[in-house]
């Protein structure tokens, strides 16, 4: 009967079948074939197959690299535009077969329900109408509105995750190489070499820079400039170059290591979009410690013949004789000696400072040089040609002779006594601005002492300086002297992954849900038994049943009116009426009978068809 719903709005109305209208023999509702039923579920199998293989793909690492890297890569700088619109347009086609398998399961739901003769209100019937459509409604009660808005959202949202899932995004992978390293098992070129001409070590000058065993006199130029930069007066993490023409940097401390970076790893530099690499390399981690010796018996003597002055005396770990040199000069105020004993049998290296009047703060000053064996940790940046160290653990002592550490220390007198000429001391300058930058960065509001200044500056150019000619032995071993290892690295490649992770298992948790739902319904309806070819949400085929269904309703009045035969047929106010005009909604009122016209679900009708029927009831 079409009547009010107690306690609802005024123009909702509970649609159900009346009792008092006579049954009608008439066949059985067509039902949906297979194909019609499972058409759209189908297509899951599409979202289904790219949701595991992305998700296979993600576990194992499934990357595009070489050839068709290059490929994506020249395709997204050039035509990013046209990429991205490609791939929004198949996402917004895999969230509409999500979105579409979810209403199908709707309309289903409810199409049975609805030819099974279970009562809807008209909003309610409008609100899953709306809802297996995918129409957004804004009319009618807000509570049937959330059913709408949801399947709206859930098309918009699997539509994103899926724009995340397969866009490529650039990542990288580790591959393995081998790059050659210095080696240190035949140190036999590694020694102290005159500074006469003609006397010097092995050397050779390639495109890469100049290569030689002769550190301390044939690199000074690149090792005062080192030294005079080692403290950075702005606190900032020192960036240097090595001593090379391979224009690579190193960002802070080189600890002597990564030397045969840009020299011997064309495997590398080779490889198609590397980005880096990074390896383990064996060498000395210099500690540098200065103090003022005031009891200090290294002096620099007075002028003999004119224009020399030695400068000599005792270290503490001479051996035998004191030590002994001659600085030229004006007169002794611009000489700055570094004095270094030539021992075998101290670990520790020592260098003392005698400096003239112009170089006070240096005098008497004393450091202890402290090299401990470790193993460094070289990560190369091949675009931006930085180099970064980092110390790890100790290590046996590769040279237990120490006869490297001690050529490098004694390249610090080498350096002073050639650097001193009759006016100043290149050396002695170096070691003043580092003190003047660490003061700037460090002691700007003058809260340490002037000899605590000039002993940390002092500490951090000879601790730069020792590291840089190390670095400088390890080139030559692998450029002159052909000593190397092979060492393995590791490469960072760059390459493109299909979608990122948060999306690829997002999308594939909501495919497995909406698949989860379809095969439970499934189940509980018996693959949907019984389900009508008819498509209650087409409105073609609503107009079509309500005039089918309101001829049959005539029909069927005018044999009850006869029947009755207490009816005056002429409806009130409306002269020459029959009840074939009957349309529904409309209410009739004759003598002794009212009739309405309601609309029914059938359980059965013509061709399956839903029908509108009049009822009526007596007065």
């Amino acid at each position: 009967m079409y009547s009010p719903i107690s306690g609802a709005e005024s123009n909702e109305y509970e649609l159900r079948a009346p009792g008092d209208v006579p049954r009608q023999v008439v066949s059985a509702p067509k039902q949906a074939g297979l194909l019609a039923k499972w058409s759209v579920f189908g297509a899951l199998l599409i979202t289904t197959t790219l949701s595991s293989v992305l998700v296979v793909a993600h576990v194992q690492s499934w990357l595009i690299n070489d050839t068709w890297y290059q490929f994506w890569f020249l395709s997204i700088r050039i035509n990013r535009a046209a990429l991205q619109s490609g791939i929004q347009i198949i996402a917004v086609l895999l969230g509409l077969i999500h979105a579409s398998a979810v209403a199908y399961l709707v309309q289903y739901g409810v199409s049975l329900a609805f030819f099974s003769g279970t009562s809807f209100t008209t909003h309610s019937l409008r609100a899953m109408i709306n809802t297996s459509t995918q129409t957004v409604n804004w009319k009618g009660p807000p509570r049937y509105m959330l059913p709408v808005l949801g399947m709206s959202v859930l098309s918009l949202i699997s539509s994103a995750l899926w724009v995340g899932a397969i866009t490529p995004v650039e990542s990288s992978t580790i591959v393995k190489q081998t790059v050659l390293i210095p080696s240190y098992d035949n140190i036999t070129h590694i020694k102290e070499y005159p500074s006469e001409i003609n006397k010097s070590g092995p050397s050779d000058m390639a495109k890469e820079g100049h290569f030689t065993y002769s550190v301390g006199t044939k690199l000074l130029g690149n090792l005062i400039v080192i030294g005079s930069s080692a403290t950075t007066p702005d606190n900032s993490t020192r960036r240097h170059p090595k001593i090379d023409n391979t224009q690579y940097i190193y960002e802070g401390r080189s600890y002597g290591v990564g030397s045969a970076v840009g020299l011997k790893d064309s495997a590398v530099s080779n490889i198609s979009f590397a980005t880096g690499y990074r390896y383990t390399e064996r060498g000395y981690s210099a500690d540098v410690e200065c103090i003022y010796n005031r009891s200090t018996a290294l002096k620099i003597g007075r002028e003999f013949p004119s224009r020399i002055f030695a400068v000599e005396g005792y270290l503490p770990d001479s051996t035998g004789s004191r030590q002994y040199s001659e600085y030229v000069g004006h007169s002794p105020d611009a000489i700055v000696a570094a004095s270094v004993t030539y021992s075998d049998d101290s670990v520790r290296r020592y260098v003392g400072i005698a400096a003239g009047a112009s170089y006070r703060a240096l005098n008497a000053t004393q450091c202890t040089v402290d090299f401990t064996p470790r193993l460094f940790n070289v990560s190369v940046a091949l675009a931006g040609r930085n180099i970064t160290v980092t110390p790890l653990d100790e290590t046996d002592d590769f040279d237990p002779q120490r006869n490297i550490t001690r050529t490098v220390v004694r390249q610090f007198e080498l350096i002073s006594n050639d650097l001193t000429n009759f006016y100043e001391s290149v050396l002695g300058n170096a070691f003043l601005s580092s003190i003047r930058a660490w003061n700037i960065s460090y002691n700007a509001n003058g809260a340490a002492t002037e000899e605590f200044a000039t002993l940390r500056g002092l500490e951090n150019s000879m601790t730069a300086m020792a590291d840089s000619m190390l670095a400088a032995y390890g080139a030559a071993q692998v450029m002159v002297g052909n000593f190397t290892d092979e060492r393995e690295v590791d490469v960072t490649v760059e390459t493109l992954v299909i979608g990122q992770r948060a999306y690829i298992i997002a999308v594939a948790i909501l495919n497995a849900f909406i698949v989860a739902a379809v095969i439970e319904e499934a189940i509980r309806t018996k693959g949907w038994r019984g389900l009508s070819s008819q498509d209650f949400t087409d409105s073609e085929w609503l107009l079509l049943s309500g005039y089918r269904g309101g001829q049959e309703a005539a029909e069927s009045e005018r044999h009850r009116l006869h029947y009755l035969n207490n009816i005056q047929r002429k409806p009130v106010g409306k002269p020459g009426f029959s009840t074939s005009q009957f349309s529904p909604g409309e209410v009739r009122v004759g003598m002794g009978l009212e009739t309405r016209v309601v609309l029914v679900p059938a359980t059965s009708g013509r061709d399956g068809r839903m029908v509108v029927k009049l009822s009526t009831r007596v007065k």
